[in-house]
């Protein structure tokens, strides 16, 4: 049995035809990687347009209303999920769907009040100041709920009494905070 010398000029048969698809890629990868590019998007996303006002108070007046609604849209969730738990056939599934559902809520509501936060903070008020950080520990206070929730569900001992009574405490607490962003608004540079 013969084997024929390789020589160097030589080049293997797969090496030829896998070279067009090899140099495309990495031209690709070489032209399509910009310096200033993304490699990941933004946490928060940039504040609708329809926030945004002609002047720094109808901005903060616009950002105040979306909060408003997105906290009453939080406080309507919560109360119709312990609702929804003092049924018998609440299960886990539904717990986790719930639990999910309220904690991208409570997401977008914070993500509404730092962008409302950062107006006001833009006044440089020390009144303002004060206000957005009080309700910023109130929506922190509001959060240690769903801490709660999520360790009694991970220790196991959940069920549905405390469910439904937690979920009547971050609805009673999101109307609370409601009522203190009314009353804080002056304080934050805005009337309604």
């Amino acid at each position: 049995m013969k084997i024929a010398p390789h020589t160097a000029n030589r080049t293997p048969a797969w090496v030829q035809c896998n070279r067009f698809p090899l140099r495309f890629l990495c031209c690709l990868l070489f032209f399509g990687m910009i310096p200033g590019a993304w490699t990941q998007y933004p946490l928060t996303p940039a504040p609708s347009a329809a926030l945004t006002g002609p002047t720094l108070g109808a901005s903060m007046r616009n950002a105040a209303a979306a909060t408003l609604a997105q906290a009453e849209n939080v406080r309507r969730m919560a109360d119709d999920w312990g609702r929804r738990a003092n049924s018998a056939s609440y299960n886990v599934d539904q717990f986790q769907r719930d639990f999910g559902t309220l904690q991208i809520q409570s997401q977008m509501l914070r993500d509404q009040f730092n962008g409302l936060g950062s107006l006001a903070l833009q006044l440089g008020s020390p009144r303002a100041n004060n206000a957005v950080a009080e309700l910023d520990a109130g929506l922190n206070i509001i959060a240690e709920l769903s801490d709660f929730l999520a360790s009694q569900f991970n220790a196991g001992s959940l069920d549905r009494q405390t469910i439904t009574r937690t979920c009547s405490a971050f609805a009673d607490a999101m109307a609370e905070w409601q009522r203190e962003l009314r009353k804080n608004s002056s304080r934050m540079g805005f009337v309604w």
